[in-house]
């Protein structure tokens, strides 16, 4: 069978390799290192590779196709990885199978500021915003109306650790103050104005599309806690059936206007004030951090995916399970009654099926901070506590 190569080890990547599974081709993980939880996993092959972004990423994937004699299907579950490949794709489309919007489509729904740029002109609802390029435009923040967040265009910036995600800030003083502190590090930055909502009004609609731009496959999850809350990513999500009908042809209408070809996403915030859903962002080229829960609920992305780069005719699904939810560790817990009655909760990391990443992510990875806390708690307590909680005294 036709190999997949998957870019990357995070937990993203985990929840690929195990979609792709029930297809049974060989599957290649292409990573840096092989201290990660996804490179336990028994479905997988590793691939070391000394980067993965720019050039060392191309060269190593071009060595790796080489080697493994067939033209495999690529799938990049980064934004690093989906720069390079999108920068270098005429180089790698002779020796993979993989399907991206064209290069400024790429750059475009990359970028936050540009992005922000085109769906305005287009009429897309989104936040009120500005963009900043250069200290004098710090100025335009006063014309916004807090509470406001400031995130970086370029999102391969937080990756590097060289800014934050998102900052979210009350005041427009706070937020000259932040947008000035993050533009030395970002040279493009978004200022929106907050969507009033919980974090449980996230949504997101995950979807891949053939080379001739038509829907492949399209879920709709909705969000029920972010880490860190209100700014940071899917901690624990279900499926939206009910709002599925709305997304989704928010998203068909944009996938339209760009021409998009193969795997992406978008965020949406409800708005209740307006009584709408607003785009917060785009993911192009890549899986999303929450991708599993699709394939959970019946809709596997990446194997569909894989089906159509093949050649297999595969017809459009968008899942019918709504009574599983994902969680990306087991740290995280949904508030009660958040959950609906009937749902379970699946773990990120450990499963039955393929138990070894998560022994390695919770008894190696976490072990350390789990005894840190433990001690720290300790520390805390009055003496005789203490040795009760150690169990020295009766």
């Amino acid at each position: 069978m036709v190999p997949a190569v998957v870019v990357n080890s995070s937990l993203n990547a985990l929840g690929v390799i195990r979609s792709l599974a029930p297809g049974r081709m060989p599957i290649y993980m292409v990573t840096t290192t092989r201290s990660c939880p996804a490179a336990w996993s028994r479905f997988c092959h590793v691939v070391r590779l000394p980067s993965l972004s720019g050039r060392a990423l191309i060269d190593g994937l071009k060595r790796l196709a080489n080697r493994i004699g067939q033209r495999p299907v690529l799938i990049l579950t980064g934004d690093a990885e989906v720069d390079a490949v999108s920068t270098y794709r005429e180089e790698l489309e002779p020796l993979f199978r993989i399907s991206l919007p064209s290069k400024e489509m790429v750059t475009l729904l990359a970028d936050k500021t540009l992005f922000q740029k085109y769906a305005e002109r287009e009429q897309f609802p989104v936040p009120r915003s500005i963009v900043i390029n250069r200290r004098s435009d710090l100025q335009l923040i006063a014309g916004l109306t807090p509470p406001l967040v400031i995130k970086p265009g370029d999102k391969t910036l937080v990756l590097s650790g060289q800014v934050e995600r998102a900052v979210r800030v009350n005041t427009l003083e706070r937020a000259q103050s932040e947008a000035s502190r993050m533009l030395p590090h970002a040279a493009r930055i978004v200022v929106q104005e907050w969507v009033d909502g919980a974090d449980t009004e996230i949504y997101f609609t995950l979807f891949a599309c053939d080379s001739n731009c038509k829907v492949l496959t399209m879920f709709s999850g909705r969000k029920l806690v972010c880490d860190p809350p209100a700014v940071g990513s899917t901690a624990v999500c279900i499926a939206a059936p009910d709002q599925a009908a709305e997304l989704g042809s928010l998203s068909r209408q944009i996938i339209a206007r760009v021409g998009y070809k193969g795997i992406g996403s978008f965020e949406f915030k409800f708005n209740r004030r307006a009584g709408k859903f607003i785009i917060i962002e785009p993911t192009v080229g890549r899986t999303d951090w929450q991708e599993e829960i699709a394939t959970l609920c019946g809709a596997n992305i990446p194997l569909i995916t894989y089906w159509a780069e093949v050649g297999r005719q595969v017809q459009e699904t968008s899942g019918g399970r709504s009574d599983i939810a994902w969680r990306s560790s087991i740290e995280h817990r949904v508030p009660p009654g958040l959950l609906p009655p009937g749902v379970r909760t699946l773990d990120g990391y450990f499963r039955l099926a393929d138990p070894l990443p998560g022994l390695y992510y919770y008894g190696i990875e976490k072990l350390p901070d789990y005894v840190c806390r433990r001690t720290k708690q300790l520390m805390r307590m009055p003496v005789r506590a203490m040795a009760a909680a150690m169990r020295i005294l009766p």
